[in-house]
């Protein structure tokens, strides 16, 4: 599924995000980061790195980084039987870079109101660390955390470690 890019019209008193599940848990990003959201296919792992990169992928000529957010957060659940049809990688731009991310499932790609978004609390019960939270989002049946991508990235490594920032010449070692 690929998101042609388009300008948004939103409000200033709105925000688009797509959301999207962990286990049980509903989290969201921006719609402005996001570049597309595609099934999850062959990524190759590369040593060393942090718990929760799963490698990378080839997409349409670029190598891309993949984290497992269910890994980075520690997100178990007792029903986890791993990746599914419904898995998918969200591709989201983080500055210059672009990075895969995977999930359970995509759930709504949605408009909600500034006021319905609160700061991240100081602790969360599901062991969140709300370094990794712009928000979270209140709807009528939910709460949605709202992620902050960079810190995912830059909380305890180098971020060119684990995002490629260019790729590398012809006979170059990466």
């Amino acid at each position: 599924m690929r998101r042609r890019r388009e300008k948004i019209e939103i409000s200033g008193d709105e925000e688009q995000l797509v959301s999207f599940k962990l286990g049980k848990e509903t989290f969201a990003v921006s719609v402005s980061q996001v570049r597309e959201i595609v099934k999850v296919h062959d990524i190759t792992r590369i040593p060393k790195m942090p718990h929760y990169v799963e490698g990378v992928m080839n997409l349409r000529g670029q190598v891309t980084t993949v984290i497992d957010l269910k890994k980075r957060f520690n997100i178990s659940t007792s029903d986890d039987q791993g990746r599914t049809a419904q898995s998918r990688i969200i591709v989201a731009e983080i500055g210059d870079n672009q990075l895969g991310i995977v999930v359970d499932s995509i759930e709504d790609v949605m408009r909600v109101s500034r006021s319905t978004i609160s700061p991240p609390p100081k602790t969360l019960s599901m062991g969140v660390d709300t370094r990794f939270l712009t928000g979270i989002c209140k709807t009528p049946d939910k709460l949605i955390m709202l992620l902050d991508l960079n810190n995912i990235i830059i909380a305890d490594a180098d971020p060119n470690r684990i995002v490629p920032t260019q790729e590398p010449e012809k006979g170059e070692v990466a």
